[in-house]
């Protein structure tokens, strides 16, 4: 059989096998890059992110808003309820850990790692925030550093059920 350009198959690889392997792959290796703070964590791994920020710091419909370094939140709004369950979330949209410590009492610290920045990989567990990134555990009292240092901790105040953080 006589090679031609048509039937050249070392041609047809080298056209045809990188679009295959990027439709393959592609979507995978994008995602993976992904900064993740996108990716709102509720405290039960869902990650359901209901933002809707209207782009200029404060969000309509979404149980919060944004005033310079103050965020105030509703906290009878559906986005924060898994909060009165779980006690926690990863409020990535404003990158913070909100802990729920009794009925009356609130923390709120930076979602960043204090060892390499990751804000998507928390959990909690025995008065810590674990991130999963390299297994690091950050103690919840605004003043005990863990594995590379503490957690950034932010000022809170709780009017009937209204959370004001202050970073």
């Amino acid at each position: 059989m006589k090679k031609t350009k048509n039937n050249n198959r070392r041609d047809f690889l080298m056209n045809v096998c990188p679009t295959v392997a990027m439709a393959f792959l592609g979507i995978t290796v994008l995602d993976s890059c992904s900064s993740g703070d996108d990716d709102s964590d509720y405290g039960n791994g869902s990650n359901n992110n209901n933002n809707n920020n209207n782009g200029n710091g404060n969000s309509t419909g979404t149980g919060y808003t944004v005033s310079g370094s103050t965020v105030t939140i509703d906290l009878n709004h559906a986005m924060f309820s898994t909060l009165h369950s779980n006690n926690w979330i990863n409020f990535t949209a404003q990158n913070m850990l909100i802990l729920k410590i009794s009925s009356t009492s609130y923390r709120a610290f930076t979602n960043a790692c204090p060892h390499q920045g990751t804000r998507n990989r928390w959990s909690y567990t025995n008065n810590q925030f674990r991130c999963s990134q390299h297994g690091n555990s950050y103690a919840t009292d605004c003043e005990t550093a863990g594995n590379g240092g503490k957690l950034e901790c932010y000022t809170t105040s709780l009017s009937d059920s209204t959370l004001t953080v202050t970073r």
